[in-house]
């Protein structure tokens, strides 16, 4: 959703700790970025424009798939919990706080064709991995796995320009395995519209309707998040219903995706005691771009981690480390570097017939969603190789 989204308004607002802050002086390439994006209005852009660098945040979109994981506790607990309605509570504030994270208004660096990202977390309860799987369009594909549960997320991108405004349209389902009890969910994805693009303060928000499913069971929950109206009536308005197996309505969720949602029982038609199911980290004091803690963690390069990373590694590209370390100016030619190997490359392989296969993913038929990838490992044993090869 993020991957087009980011070009920071013409203010400079100073208000709000987790707002995003620019500073650009050179109003002249301001102004001809906005001429430049103007002739674009009702077309697709997610592919199209080369922006400055002074859009984006040091991270690539493969590092934002994984950004969810940060609550991967709610992950655990359904794949634990005996309850079928419980489960479905948990996978859905899952889901809702991935568009919790989705508020940052700059823009993370489009994956390059095969760029790959891996993460294991301190506590080593699960793992990811990312690749970028197509460029036109661009879909980007991740996996996390632990002792209970695999996810596997999908997302193909198409916007549309509007002008102060840009809807963003995502294809690609999402499906999670719970191990133990042998069931499987899956689940598409809500549409999002930045606004106030060009002028004004910008925001971004999630809407429409999306269903996960136990296709095991046949129980359900039903999400709407409101699209925000006039005035802003109904802004971030999360609410859901869990179904059982007979289609009764067993729990509501309702709340904010980008704060916190409560869970309510519903016993034969009446409303139980609610109780907070989620509850939104804050970004940390004084971080420029408005990462929590687990999303700087993303980005973190170590002297031992950077030689058994393999060179395609979001964390390893360039431009997004030269931005980190604020050196606009070398991030802009790293960038301008990668984008025109990246064209040299697409040539070659039109030139030669030859057609793109991801090295970690299978693009598969799907009698429900159409298609979806599996993982086709290989990338965890390729890691063991350098760790072995390093150690020589």
């Amino acid at each position: 959703m993020k991957s087009m989204l980011g070009v920071d308004s013409l203010e400079v607002d100073s208000g709000g700790a987790n707002e995003d802050k620019v500073e650009v002086t050179n109003v002249e390439e301001r102004k001809g970025l906005f001429k430049q994006l103007s002739s674009y209005i009702g077309q697709d852009v997610t592919s199209m424009i080369s922006l400055p660098v002074w859009v984006f945040e040091p991270m690539s979109f493969l590092q934002i798939l994984c950004e969810p994981m940060l609550y991967a506790d709610l992950l655990f607990k359904a794949a634990e919990d005996e309850d079928p309605i419980m489960r479905l509570a948990f996978i859905s504030a899952w889901v809702a706080s991935g568009y919790g994270i989705a508020v940052r208004t700059k823009k993370p660096f489009n994956p390059f064709l095969g760029e790959t990202f891996e993460f294991i977390p301190e506590d080593k309860r699960w793992r990811f991995v990312g690749e970028q799987v197509s460029h036109h369009p661009p879909v980007s594909v991740g996996y996390a796995e632990s002792d209970l549960f695999t996810v596997l997320l999908e997302m193909e991108l198409k916007t549309k320009f509007r002008g102060n405004s840009s809807d963003v349209f995502v294809n690609g389902s999402n499906h999670l395995y719970m191990k133990k009890l042998d069931e499987k969910y899956s689940w598409g994805h809500l549409d999002t519209s930045a606004h106030n693009i060009i002028i004004g303060g910008m925001w971004v928000d999630h809407w429409g309707n999306l269903e996960i499913k136990n296709e095991k069971t046949g129980h359900k929950a039903v999400i709407n998040c409101t699209k925000c109206g006039w005035l802003g009536s109904g802004r971030y308005d999360f609410n859901a219903d869990i179904f059982d197996e007979k289609g009764n309505k067993k729990m509501r969720l309702t709340g904010k995706w980008n704060d916190s949602i409560n869970a309510i029982p519903v016993v034969d038609g009446v409303d139980g005691t609610p109780f907070q199911i989620w509850k939104k980290i804050p970004p940390m004091e004084n971080n420029k771009w408005g990462w929590s803690k687990f999303t700087e963690s993303l980005t973190v390069v170590t002297s031992e981690m950077e030689p058994l990373l393999p060179a395609e590694d979001s964390r390893l590209r360039p431009d997004r480390r030269y931005l980190q370390l604020e050196n606009l100016e070398l991030a802009g030619k790293e960038k301008h570097k990668l984008e025109e190997s990246q064209r040299a490359k697409r040539k070659e392989r039109e030139t030669n017939g030859e057609e793109w296969t991801p090295r970690y993913y299978k693009k598969l038929e799907d009698p429900v969603w159409g298609h979806r990838y599996e993982y086709q490992g290989k990338y965890w044993e390729e890691r063991d190789e350098r760790i072995n090869q390093s150690k020589k």
